[in-house]
This record gives C-alpha cells, structure tokens and sequence, in this order.
C-alpha cells in the first residue's frame, strides 16, 4: 500500500477516535458540519464510513 494511502487511513483513524468520543451519532454529525462546513448529508455519510474503519 502507497504511503499517502497509509496517511490517509492513520488520520481517518485519529477522526474515527475523536468520533467515538462524542455521546451519540447526532453529536458527532455536529461537530463534523462544524469543523469541515459541509452538508448534514456529506457529514452523516462520511460519519458512516469513518466510524466503520478498524484498527
């Protein structure tokens, strides 16, 4: 696997981490709409995939 490939997934990891933090879904959706001023639906979708990722 290339090297940026690695990155990436080692930052959706970190993401994923902050994620779990938060006390629901709803919450965690919140906090990405913020940070990244995307779309409720990008950021449920993007919500969906990341906190799929495993270790």
């Amino acid at each position: 696997m290339n090297n940026e490939v690695k990155n990436a997934i080692e930052v959706f990891k970190e993401v994923r981490d902050i994620l779990k933090k938060f006390d629901s879904r709803d919450e965690a959706i919140e906090y990405l709409i913020k940070e990244t001023k995307l779309s409720k639906e990008e950021c449920s979708t993007a919500y969906d995939i990341i906190i799929k990722i495993k270790d």
